[in-house]
């Protein structure tokens, strides 16, 4: 939503740096939010219930990974 009241008021022609300030306090809160969040998080707990779904998401990350940079190799980008 942010983004679209951000277009569309800058194709009005308000000016982008008047959502500088705006733009570094959403981040600010969401960083908030996010050590919130993992101050509750108890790790042992986590592993122990939810070990499996962390290797298949690792293991899906670095296939992922692998993917992308195959695919950058066979289109000459990288």
């Amino acid at each position: 939503m942010a983004s679209l009241i951000t277009t569309v008021t800058t194709s009005l022609g308000a000016s982008a740096t008047v959502f500088a300030p705006l733009k570094n306090l959403s981040k600010f809160m969401i960083i908030m939010a996010m050590t919130a969040i993992g101050y509750q998080t108890n790790l042992k707990k986590l592993i122990t219930k939810g070990g499996s779904a962390l290797l298949v998401g690792g293991l899906c990350w670095v296939l992922i990974s692998l993917a992308s940079l195959l695919m950058q190799k066979v289109l000459g980008l990288w």
